[in-house]
This record gives structure tokens, sequence and C-alpha cells, in this order.
């Protein structure tokens, strides 16, 4: 994002902050709570989910060639490497022969030996070693490996289609976003790591959580609410996907400063909402990505928590201090929005309401679940 962007959203956010007001929806917009709790619609969000893109990490967890990470998805294991072309690809983390997972974690190699059988596998894919090869006439070095799944690495992270005879086409389903993403970097920081949420609450509910600051003043008093003001929000979408700017509140002391000194970084928090299930935060010296995901039932979800750091990690001090910030974020939204939204899924299963209401100053709310609601109707149209 260029400066001349930066300061049009800090104009705007400075107005919003002023004035005590944020960017508003036309109107207000109501949800089925069965939206949240029906098998039915479990069923579909899960189909939406693997016939979109998926971004499932940053680049820098595939900094050269030799470099491998391990990725869950649904509950698919998913291994991808970067061989010595410095392609990225991604593969199905299911050996051949008993279905093991032939890698775990993150590192560097060249071969992926199963622990079963040692079936071996080298970083593109292929089968490369067979103890008891007279065991198994139909296999062929070489010819045989690993299910490649479609793999890209675009606007510095990693993406993957579930879908292996689809095509993956990550422009196309960024749009206008693309390069905006790119531009700030974050999926070239330096990674720290995941944490994983598996909480009793639908995977909507825990993406609502970060379409709104409504709740700062509230669930966040003692932590978000003391760097970042409360229901004031900039509001943009592009197409499925949107962007909001959360000011903090030291954004009324740039009133009486010349915009030419203004270091609008400084001033707020970048979030996006990628469709269907990516949240992304970014401020000056955290990229934050959340991989939120179905559970096995409508009640239940993933969140697969990541942070990157643009500072310097080879100091101890910067490191430690880097990753109590992302131990920090993640306990909060752990401890108070996942935490409050159990007892929000108890009600919504109880039938005790048939609809939950959004406000006109919960626009990205109702934008993602506009945006949701427009892909299921399209897949059941075109089915």
């Amino acid at each position: 994002m260029d400066r001349d962007q930066l300061i049009d959203l800090t104009r705007r956010a400075l107005k919003l902050a002023r004035d005590k007001t944020t960017d508003l929806a036309p109107g207000q917009h109501t949800v089925d709570a069965r939206d949240y709790t029906s098998a039915e619609r479990h069923h579909r969000d899960r189909a939406l989910m693997l016939a979109s893109p998926q971004l499932v990490g940053y680049v820098s967890e595939l900094p050269g060639p030799g470099s491998y990470c391990t990725k869950t998805v649904m509950g698919r294991s998913i291994l991808m490497t970067r061989a010595a072309d410095g392609v990225v690809r991604a593969f199905e983390n299911v050996c051949l022969h008993r279905q093991s997972q032939v890698a775990t974690g993150c590192g560097t190699a060249k071969r992926f030996t199963c622990p079963y059988h040692a079936w071996t596998y080298d970083n593109t894919g292929k089968l490369v070693g067979l103890p008891g090869r007279e065991g198994f006439p139909e296999m062929t070095i070489r010819s045989d490996g690993l299910t490649e799944l479609p793999a890209a690495e675009f606007g510095g992270f990693l993406w993957v289609g579930l879908d292996k005879d689809a095509t993956l086409d990550v422009a196309a389903h960024l749009g206008p976003l693309a390069d905006e993403l790119d531009s700030w970097g974050i999926g070239r920081w330096s990674p720290l790591g995941e944490k994983v949420l598996d909480a009793p609450i639908n995977w909507k509910l825990a993406v609502d959580t970060f379409a709104e600051n409504y709740h700062f003043a509230t669930v966040h008093r003692q932590t978000f609410a003391t760097i970042a003001r409360s229901n004031c929000t900039v509001f943009d979408s592009y197409g499925p996907h949107h962007r909001l700017i959360f000011p903090l509140n030291t954004i009324l002391e740039l009133e009486n400063v010349p915009e030419e000194q203004w270091d609008p970084f400084h001033n707020m928090v970048v979030i996006y909402a990628l469709f269907p299930n990516i949240v992304l935060s970014v401020t000056i010296a955290n990229g934050e990505l959340f991989r939120i995901y179905p559970g096995d039932e409508p009640g239940r979800s993933i969140t697969v928590h990541q942070n990157s750091t643009p500072l310097d990690l080879s100091e101890e001090s910067v490191a430690t201090g880097a990753q109590a910030v992302f131990d920090y974020a993640h306990a909060t939204v752990r401890d108070e929005d996942y935490r409050l939204v159990e007892g929000l899924q108890a009600n919504l299963s109880s039938g005790a309401r048939d609809h939950l209401v959004f406000g006109r100053n919960e626009p990205g709310l109702q934008h993602r679940h506009l945006a949701w609601a427009r892909a299921l109707s399209e897949s059941a149209a075109g089915g």
C-alpha cells in the first residue's frame, strides 16, 4: 500500500474518531440462527471450503530449496516443499502404502521416509525408496508418488487447492486486493510459529469475532481497548473480501500535525477478511494470520493462528519480545473472544431465538455473511 493510500485511509479514520462514529451499512441485517447450528449448512460450508483457494501460510516458511512445512486443513495433512528448482509444491501427506504421514513439522529435507515401513519420497513427491520391493510388483520407483495438489506462492503467501484436479487461480480469487496484500510484505517476514484453538463454536462465529470492533469497549476493556478505539471502523469491500481499519487511540494526536509528518501505520491496525475463512491483521510489527475451519460438527471449529514479524529475531531479547506479543494476542482471542462466544453457540443451539441482528455499525459482519450466502446460492444454482 503506497503512502497516498495510507494517508487517505488515515484521513477517513481520523474523521470517524473525531466525530465519534464509524462507517455504516445501509440498514440492519438479520441472519438465521440455523446458519450456525444446522448439519445441512455445515456440510455446505465444508464443501465451500474445499472448493476455495486456501491460504495456508507465509512464503517465509519455505525460505529456500530443500525447505518443507506441513499444514492441516479440515483434518487433511498437507506437505509443502520447495525443491531445487525453487518451485513450491503441495502433496497429500499420506504414504501410498498404509496412509501414514511421511513428514511432520517444518524444516529442511530432500527425502521423506514413512515411519511405518520406510517408503521414501523425494521433495518433488516421487517414490524413491521401497524396502521389500518384490512384495509390490505394481509399484514403480520414480513413477509413483504422493498425491500432488495445486499449489502457489502469491502475494507473499502459500496457497493450496484441495481438489487435485482443479485449477488454482489465486490472482482471480483476490482480484484488486492482490497487489495490496503483497505490498505489506508480511508473508516474507520471519514466522513465529502456529497456535491451534479447537473451540466449541461454529467456524462462522469464530470469523465474526474479527469482523467488528464494536465489542472492544466491553469484551477487551483491559486489553485491546487500551490501544484501539471501540465502534470506530473504516470499511471497504472488494468482491467477496473486505478490509477494515481499526484506528488506535493515538490517532486523535494527528489533529494538529501536518499530513506530511503523519506516520499512518503508527495509528491503525489493518484487518483483511479473505473469502471464505481467512483473517489477516497487519500492524507495524506483526502480521497475524488466522486460518479458521469448520470442525467435525456445526458446533466446533479449528483456528490456526500464525504470526510473523519484520524484526530481527537473531537477537534473543527481540525474539523473546516478539513471541510475548504473539502469546498475548493469542491469549486475548482465546480467553476473551472465543470464551465469550461459547455462550453464544450454546444459545444458538438451544433455539431460544431464530435469528441474530447485525447493526449498521457492523458492515464487516454484514458483508461477510452476504458473501457466504451469495456463494452458497451460486453453488446451488450451478450444482
